[in-house]
């Protein structure tokens, strides 16, 4: 119906383009038209038309200057009277010679006129000497000068047809014009009366769709759920009766949407949000889409009733179910947070900022759970707040400082290099990076911060390098958004350029994250990394998201498994399958392989048993400070050395 009406609208825009278009060709050409025949009309009515009536003047006086002459000849009339009609013809025609010169102009018409009328009068003097004493030579000359009236009065007629020709082609020339102005009218009549047709049928179509915009004006076009406004609206006007407003997210959903794209990921929406649906009318929830991944549902009842809890255990379990959409078994799970009304809020605003507290609250505790609002949520916010100004100004403030954990390989024991860490020191205490990286990675300060870790590195492998004459190997763990931040690469060269470092002693620790977005540019800037020298690793492997097809396409040299699954691999099958998995793997494809998290010798034993390249971990060391490593650094050298 929607594509009948763009369909229709863009026809009659069309249309109407030519209703104007033909409006103005009309006006243009009755316009032109109206000047052409005023134009040739002005001559026609100044000098063509008034010289027909004198050319008829003048035939007039020769016609009466003849008929004196054949009186005179007859003698009708006396010879006096001759010669007053003589003089007053004479007088006529030169009247009307005169006319025509205004007319003809100065031309060969005009002087055929006067010769034949010159000769004429020639004539008249013979002709007056003969006519009483020599009538033969009388008849002869008046003869002579009926054929010059005759010869005359041929090209008067001349003249008159050529006057007649001009007016009747000026008039076939404005009936032509008049045709062409009437077709055009036509045309503009056919065209307006299609385009007020077109409009009927587009009115009408419009008249039936009114009742479907209207519900899509309240509604998500996507789930077919009411949308945010609806939802604001819904809450500003609560009857004052307790109610339970519940915000919930897909969690996770990204990676969906990262994996098979946008297009599946709203097929798998409308799935969830159906389900969601259902679930939550079952126990009287009203539900709205806010956007993305997130959802709202009221339910007129209080918080602690039972009823609430089951219906949003009910709810959780039915996301929970797997979902099958084009062959692909997905499985999701929904974080809730939820508040009271009017306990927790009166009005929509304060409703919505604690609901989306309690929110926040059970996604950043692992998702799938459900939180109820408390005012120390609100205080935890803050909290948050403060620490991320605080954090803006750490690095101008030199509040961070790198921590550097020693790497053993498993084949000697001999030291291999550092892994930098960073560590903000606040008013003598060390804020956990639990608390400060994951804050940082959201508002997006890991860039500035990942920039003064990796030249804080490479300033220490150059100072190290000075103190102890050997090449040191430093791992810099990079977040996906300093990777992909615009100056990342141009940053590294810089570096490499003004400390003289050689490349290989840094090593770049990237997640598989890093493909989510584009894959194809990130395998692409690696490449540029590796051909600067840089090592490169892939940190906490297996706790992505990406496939081993690109994994491969990676120009990497090491793997270094993530330390959840070394920390329970002796006791959880599942995990310690997994951890000779990724050694084998890494081995397949030519990489070296590192454990971190490795804390208890049974750890190093069955990863050097299983062929683990490296390990890092409390059970070699702890990270350390910088004086500390250079500690370290020498006395493995020394170790080496004896």
């Amino acid at each position: 119906m929607k594509n009948i009406i763009s369909s229709s609208r863009r026809l009659i825009y069309i249309l109407l383009l030519l209703v104007i278009a033909a409006s103005i060709t009309l006006s243009v050409f009755m316009e032109r038209t109206a000047h052409n025949i005023r134009r040739n009309e002005t001559p026609l009515l100044n000098s063509t038309i008034p010289q027909m009536r004198y050319l008829g003047d003048f035939e007039s006086a020769l016609l009466r200057y003849q008929l004196a002459m054949d009186k005179r000849f007859t003698d009708s009339i006396t010879p006096g009277r001759f010669q007053f009609l003589e003089s007053m013809g004479r007088g006529e025609l030169d009247a009307t010679l005169a006319q025509l010169h205004s007319s003809l102009g100065e031309g060969p018409e005009l002087d055929a006129l006067r010769d034949g009328y010159q000769r004429i009068v020639k004539l008249t003097p013979e002709f007056e000497r003969n006519v009483g004493t020599d009538p033969a030579a009388a008849r002869a000359v008046l003869i002579e000068m009926n054929d010059d009236v005759k010869q005359l009065r041929l090209r008067i007629d001349g003249l008159q047809q050529n006057v007649e020709d001009a007016i009747y082609d000026n008039g076939t020339m404005a009936n032509r014009a008049i045709g062409w102005i009437t077709g055009l009218v036509h045309v503009f009549d056919v065209l307006a009366l299609v385009t007020c047709v077109f409009m009927l049928y587009h009115v009408r179509a419009r008249v039936r769709v009114e009742d479907e915009l209207s519900h899509q004006a309240r509604h998500d076009p996507l789930t077919g759920l009411a949308h945010r406004r609806s939802f604001e609206a819904r809450l500003a006007s609560l009857p004052a009766v307790p109610h339970v407003v519940v915000l919930g997210t897909i969690d996770r959903f990204s990676r969906i949407i990262g994996g098979f794209g946008h297009a599946f990921g709203d097929r798998v929406m409308i799935g969830l949000a159906e389900r969601i649906r259902s679930a939550a009318e079952r126990s009287g929830g009203e539900v709205f889409r806010l956007d993305g991944a997130n959802f709202a549902i009221l339910f007129r009842m209080e918080c602690s009733d039972l009823a609430l809890a089951e219906a949003l255990s009910t709810l959780r379990d039915e996301v929970r179910n797997p979902y099958d959409c084009e062959g692909h078994e997905i499985y999701t799970t929904l974080s809730l947070g939820a508040v009271s009304y009017p306990q927790h809020g009166a009005n929509p605003d304060v409703l919505l900022r604690n609901a989306d507290a309690a929110l926040q609250a059970a996604r950043k505790a692992g998702g799938d759970r459900l939180e109820v609002y408390s005012q120390q949520l609100n205080a935890e916010a803050g909290e948050r707040l403060d620490l991320e100004s605080l954090l803006r100004h750490a690095v101008e403030r030199e509040e961070l400082e790198l921590h550097y954990q020693p790497q053993q390989a498993l084949s000697d024991g001999s030291l291999i290099g550092f892994e930098a860490l960073v560590r903000w020191r606040r008013q003598g205490k060390l804020i956990s990076p639990a608390d400060f990286i994951p804050l940082a990675e959201e508002s997006g300060l890991i860039v500035g911060i990942g920039n003064w870790v990796l030249e804080e590195a490479c300033r220490q492998i150059s100072v190290w390098q000075a103190e102890t004459g050997q090449r040191v190997v430093v791992a810099v763990n990079i977040s996906p958004r300093q990777f992909a931040a615009p100056g990342f690469l141009a940053h590294l060269e810089d570096l490499l350029a003004t400390t003289h470092i050689d490349p290989s002693c840094l090593e770049l620790e990237i997640t598989e994250s890093v493909m989510v977005e584009d894959a194809e540019s990130a395998i692409a800037l690696l490449h540029r990394l590796r051909s600067l020298g840089l090592k490169l690793a892939i940190d906490d492997f297996g706790t992505g998201y990406s496939s081993l097809a690109y994994l491969s396409r990676f120009p990497i040299h090491k793997l270094k498994i993530d330390q959840s699954f070394v920390r329970n691999m002796h006791s959880v099958k599942e995990q310690s399958a997994i951890v000779q998995a990724t050694i084998s793997l890494g081995h397949s494809l030519g990489l070296t392989v590192i454990a971190e998290g490795v804390e208890t010798e049974t750890q190093r034993a069955m990863l050097s048993n299983w062929r683990c390249d490296e390990i890092q971990g409390y059970y070699y060391s702890r990270p350390l400070p910088a004086a500390s490593a250079l500690n370290f650094l020498e006395g493995s050298l020394q170790l080496q050395a004896a």
